[in-house]
């Protein structure tokens, strides 16, 4: 196969390695580009076509595989549903937004779905809506994990909406699927509020929140926000997450106390490419806690101390050698992370951007 992409190299396994990309941070918060790519995609497709004078691009997609053995896992769904419609914001009033394009006809309204501005100073800043199928307004939920009220979003700008990935979706991608029991059902547990809250899959295939009777199979997996599996069975499942690697910016803010941070992209991630300096709202005391046999393990940031970088060092708690560019968080893979102080964050921009 023939790819037209910068960075992409073919792995002895008959896939392709996204590998060598530098990262570096502007002062503006944007991540100009990832560390490392280390994705194996199954079906890459980066074709260029010359149309009426105008570069046009198809997405890039693949898939990336996860073992989850008896315990729990931590995972990312970094791969992300095809927009279902992409367009300009013709105008907004309140939390209505009307686009250039309407929503599809057939559209699943009951679904949760998201928007993602691409362009424009609001870029990479994130809203959960809600559609109407054959309408091209879709209006701005209050979901607490908006990046953004989007109250500055201007006539012009570039949006896409996507579908969020959901609880079904991830048990759908588990083989051997995941067990449904009524007592030792298998669980996915959400990091909400300061704690861990437990959704286990029931016999009759729904999913409840522990203790709880609705069905809530379409809770969405928030981008850029890790989970837990746990595998309650003997036998290892394997997640193989199937998706678009999406090509625009991610807003990534810091929030104080502790978070469950997942990549945005299917990257390995060290503390250099995470943006965890003081640049970008990290402070002395800061901690990356990757799930590792069974434990967080701590790696706290050191500002006093230059050896790892300028901003300052990244060491295992007890440890002696710098981390700043070592992988912490994998792709397919969750951290915890703790922040002395919330803060703006940074912008992340795609290893496939167009």
């Amino acid at each position: 196969m023939e790819v037209i992409c910068d960075n992409y190299m073919p792995s002895k396994k008959s896939h392709l390695i996204l590998n060598r990309s530098c990262c570096t941070l502007s002062k503006e918060g944007e991540m100009k580009k990832m560390k490392k790519l280390n994705l194996l995609l199954g079906t890459l497709i980066a074709t260029a076509a010359l149309s009426h004078a105008v570069d046009s691009y198809s997405e890039v997609v693949g898939y990336q595989k996860l073992v989850s053995s008896q315990g729990f896992t931590t995972v990312s769904m970094p791969l992300v549903k095809p927009a279902i419609v992409t367009g300009t914001v013709s105008s907004k009033s309140g939390s209505s937004i009307t686009l250039s394009a309407s929503i599809p006809a057939g559209t699943d309204a009951t679904k949760p779905y998201y928007l993602e501005v691409t362009s424009g100073t609001l870029a990479g800043e994130r809203a959960d809506v809600t559609v109407t199928a054959g309408s091209a307004v879709v209006v701005i939920a209050a979901s607490s994990y908006n990046t953004s009220a989007l109250s500055t979003l201007a006539s012009g700008d570039s949006v896409l909406v996507r579908a969020h990935v959901t609880l079904a979706d991830l048990d759908a991608s588990c083989s051997p699927g995941l067990v449904g029991d009524d007592v030792n059902g298998d669980r996915v547990l959400f990091f909400v509020n300061g704690a861990f809250v437990p959704y286990m899959k029931a016999s009759d295939g729904s999913w409840n929140e522990d203790g709880g009777l609705d069905d809530m199979s379409n809770l969405p997996m928030r981008p850029g926000i890790g989970m837990l599996i746990h595998r309650r069975a003997a036998t290892a499942t394997t997640l193989t997450q199937t998706g678009v690697v999406r090509a625009n910016k991610f807003a990534r803010p810091v929030a104080k106390g502790f978070s469950f941070f997942a990549p945005a992209y299917p990257v390995d991630l060290s503390p250099d490419a995470m943006g965890a300096k003081p640049t970008f709202g990290w402070s002395n005391g800061d901690r990356i806690l990757p799930f590792v046999n069974g434990a967080f393990v701590n790696n706290i940031l050191d500002t006093s101390d230059t050896t790892g970088g300028s901003y300052g060092t990244w060491y295992e708690d007890g440890g002696l050698d710098p981390l700043n560019a070592t992988t912490l968080v994998n792709s397919q893979k969750s951290a915890m992370v703790y922040n002395n102080n919330s803060g703006a964050g940074s912008v992340e921009t795609s290893p496939v951007a167009q």
